[in-house]
């Protein structure tokens, strides 16, 4: 079992808590695979810090699937549970990676430098998940809903259209691909588990640093296996970073890493053209995708910020049903709360509630109540952090573009120097 997380710069006493969630999740994991004897289980841990500012917590296992995705499945539950109660002060920050990696073997297995299992054929080993959200737990649109669950009947009914019916004489292959595109935190990602839930399948989630390779070639052959363990297992297949694998071949190849790009993509277009399975993707912006990726995909579905009443919604369903409130908010708080957050996205809302959460927590009070002050407090504390990194970010980007100016005037500065020097040269010549 392995954790991947990814983490800005923390405190001295942020490390300790850190150090005492890793304690925790292990305490847990060693506990609750008592329950799974099959497994035949012993885990050995270490924990490494990195320079890419990964913590890697691992351990050996040897499982079948079956007990491992329940076991993932309890194991991811505590972890969203009890990293936010010890880690309150960056958790938020904190992105996590959760996996199960087979017992090593010998001589026909090894764990690479990124933390995956790579066997015999010198190939990761890509294992999906059991799907963690349903449509009742997201927000949208309705005519975005209505057409995300169109989409699905169309796929349902592919048998029916494409074999029964003959369709297939008119489009040899059905079309089983759908692409989510939009700002951060709008539930691309939601989405794609609510979609593998519906059609009671797992989910196979990938991104494009866990196929790239730093060997030429690899990147083709990691995304293949991705496939095959995909068509193994009956798996929904999603690519974040869509735009990684589906943006147009590059013409002008000048470095090796612009082949193995080119490479990547070749291989994904053939691959997509051979699986029968459903395949989604989800980028944060609107590429320019190849042509060829374009004929294959079903549909393109836009995920939109949140309006005032869908804010509103997201807030209500966000706030937990045994959480102790002195009176249930009402329709105009919710609105009015929503007013303080134009722009959020769901992902924003919900980390707003929980630092709400963590700071009334935090004061060891006896009998806590939550006040609707105490939600628009959260509400515009965080709002005030966004901006704040907004401008941080807007600063950065400034005193980038001045850097490349100064730079360029140097340049044209030195270029012009040294053509005044060639220039009295010659003329001394004379």
């Amino acid at each position: 079992m392995k954790f991947l997380i990814d983490k800005q710069k923390i405190s001295a006493e942020q490390q300790l808590y850190l150090a005492n969630f890793e304690l925790s999740v292990k305490q847990y994991i060693e506990s609750i695979l008592k329950d799974y004897p099959t497994l035949g289980v012993t885990p050995t841990w270490s924990v490494v810090e990195r320079k890419d500012k990964f913590f890697i917590l691992e351990s050996n296992a040897d499982f079948d699937i079956k007990d491992s995705l329940c076991v993932n499945s309890k194991i991811e539950s505590y972890i969203n549970t009890k990293l936010f109660l010890d880690f309150p002060e960056c958790s938020l920050s904190l992105i996590i990676k959760y996996r199960m990696l087979p017992q090593e073997k010998e001589n026909n297995e090894k764990v690479n430098e990124s933390g995956s299992v790579k066997n015999e054929d010198g190939l990761p080993t890509f294992l999906p998940q059991t799907p963690r959200y349903t449509f009742e737990q997201i927000i949208l649109p309705k005519d975005t809903k209505d057409r995300i669950l169109s989409d699905l009947n169309s796929i349902k009914c592919q048998d029916l259209i494409y074999n029964q019916w003959g369709f297939s004489e008119v489009e040899s292959k059905p079309k089983s691909i759908l692409n989510f595109f939009g700002p951060p935190g709008t539930g691309k990602t939601m989405c794609a588990h609510a979609i593998a839930k519906m059609l009671d399948k797992p989910l196979l989630a990938l991104n494009y640093s866990e196929i790239e390779s730093k060997y030429v070639g690899d990147a083709a052959k990691n995304l293949k296996k991705a496939f095959d363990t995909a068509t193994e297992l009956g798996a929904v297949m999603f690519f974040d970073e869509a735009d990684s694998f589906l943006g147009k071949r590059i013409e002008n190849v000048s470095h090796g890493s612009d082949q193995a790009l080119n490479s990547l993509r070749s291989q994904m277009l053939i691959l997509l053209e051979e699986f029968e399975g459903v395949v989604l993707f989800a980028t944060n912006l609107v590429t320019n995708f190849d042509k060829a990726f374009e004929s294959r995909i079903l549909d393109h579905i836009k995920l939109e910020l949140p309006n005032k009443e869908a804010r509103a919604a997201i807030i209500d369903k966000m706030l937990p049903s045994k959480m102790p409130l002195d009176h249930r908010f009402t329709q105009e708080e919710l609105l009015e709360a929503s007013d303080l957050i134009d722009g959020f996205a769901g992902r924003e809302i919900k980390n707003a509630i929980l630092t709400m959460l963590l700071d009334k927590a935090s004061l060891g009070l006896d009998n806590p109540v939550f006040t609707f002050d105490d939600l628009k407090t959260a509400l515009a504390k965080k709002k005030e952090q966004i901006e704040k990194l907004k401008a941080e970010d807007k600063e950065r980007r400034k005193e980038k573009i001045a850097k490349r100016l100064q730079d360029k005037f140097e340049e044209e500065a030195a270029y012009e120097n040294q053509k005044q020097k060639l220039h009295n040269k010659k003329r001394r010549k004379r």
